[in-house]
């Protein structure tokens, strides 16, 4: 693996200083997101840095991992190496790492407009860099820094709950994202494209990038079944698997397969795109290469952004995730229905989807507290006393038959009030 070539740290740092979009000329190009925090601009230093090799050497380490990941965590030490004007890593000091996490949190607690950082930048920088001297630590030439210093980036708990607490994320439920695909204009094929874009992400569940790449062989309509295969798609963490069509209304599933049909009425191919660019929409396929994918998730985006105009909000494609986890969270009753359902979501733990993913608003969980009402319990004696009265066990008259009849009246009071309701 190489540095970052001269290109794309110009792009990567023009992007993290203004906090923009990588935009190229034609649409398969447009709107690379730099996915380094949220919305608050990160720096990079402007002089040549002692730390190049051994930056090289954790690029090696981190070719697992997918290139937007590696890029945050690198602009992440490279704001670190900023901070301190340059200052070669074998030279960090605990207090450093103190002087740097205490910068962190004040940035925090300033506005947005006076250059303050999101509860999501803070805590991803000092993820990314505890991670880093962690690893730093046990490479030759490093052994000396102390063990625990990659301990001094934890951030406060009591800070954390008063500066960065975490916004609520923004997802549609299942009904708003149906009024999004039915709002959507279908007069021309991008637009149907588009539509199809959208209902895609809540039927499959894919991410931005793996539905940027997504060719006809990847989705059966049939079957019901989709895959996600990092040979041909861009997949997070290359992870290959197959995604049964989650189970929302047929509405999402019949726009993806008529925009399948459409294409193989007009020879679209297997190995050609499911969402090309819109330049291969203005005519009937020629030729017999492939119609290749869209190289960013620019048009993904553009197309939620359409979708959700008519809600007056501004959903991301990944909203649908945090969708879907919350539709599973209705739907999912037993212990191997959850597992299930966070495997087709691509996640290995059943942790990881309730941790990041679809957590209940504060305005919904008082929406669902305030419709609750009390429940009354019958314990096993009310119950035995109930079985003697209906089966005509009980003495006409006597205490325990009065005491049957009051709980026979409790409970068909209880039923009607539900069937007012």
């Amino acid at each position: 693996m190489k540095l970052l070539d001269a290109t794309k740290y110009d792009r990567l740092r023009e992007a993290i200083h203004t906090n923009a979009s990588l935009t190229e000329i034609n649409e398969g190009q447009a709107e690379e997101q730099v996915c380094v925090g949220t919305k608050t601009p990160l720096r990079l230093p402007e002089y040549p840095s002692m730390n190049d090799r051994i930056i090289h050497d954790w690029q090696l380490y981190a070719g697992r991992y997918d290139s937007r990941t590696v890029d945050a965590h690198l602009a992440s030490m490279r704001d670190f190496e900023d901070f301190f004007e340059g200052q070669c890593f074998s030279l960090t000091k605990d207090r450093d790492v103190g002087k740097y996490r205490k910068w962190l949190l004040e940035k925090g607690e300033l506005p947005r407009e006076a250059g303050g950082f999101s509860a999501s930048t803070i805590r991803h920088r000092a993820s990314h860099l505890a991670a880093f001297f962690k690893w730093l630590g046990k490479q030759d030439g490093y052994r000396r820094l102390s063990a625990n210093l990659f301990e001094y980036f934890a951030l406060p708990r009591q800070k954390m709950a008063r500066v960065l607490a975490r916004p609520d994320k923004m997802y549609p439920s299942i009904d708003e994202a149906l009024t999004m695909i039915q709002s959507m204009p279908t007069i021309t094929r991008t637009q149907r494209r588009d539509r199809a874009i959208v209902a895609g992400a809540f039927v499959t569940g894919l991410r931005a990038a793996a539905l940027s790449t997504m060719r006809l062989k990847h989705i059966d309509c049939v079957a019901k079944t989709a895959v996600q295969d990092a040979r041909d798609m861009r997949a997070k963490n290359g992870k290959s698997f197959v995604i049964r069509w989650f189970p929302v209304p047929e509405a999402f599933h019949d726009v993806v397969a008529s925009w399948k049909e459409e294409l193989a009425k007009d020879g679209f191919e297997s190995d050609d795109a499911l969402f090309p660019d819109a330049k291969y929409l203005l005519r009937l396929k020629v030729g017999t290469d492939p119609v290749p994918t869209l190289q960013t998730n620019g048009v993904v985006n553009r197309a939620f952004r359409i979708a959700s105009t008519g809600l007056g909000k501004s959903f991301s494609p990944h909203s649908a995730r945090h969708c879907l986890k919350a539709l599973g969270d209705k739907l999912c009753t037993r212990a191997e229905e959850r597992k299930a359902w966070s495997l087709n979501l691509g996640h290995e733990s059943v942790v990881v989807t309730d941790t990041h993913y679809g957590k209940m608003t504060d305005g919904t969980r008082l929406q669902v507290l305030g419709s609750l009402k009390e429940v009354e319990r019958t314990s096993d004696d009310e119950k035995e006393l109930l079985l003697k009265y209906f089966f005509h066990a009980l003495v006409p008259g006597s205490p325990e038959y009065k005491a049957a009849r009051i709980l026979v009246r409790k409970r068909e009071a209880a039923l009607d009030d539900d069937v007012l309701e």
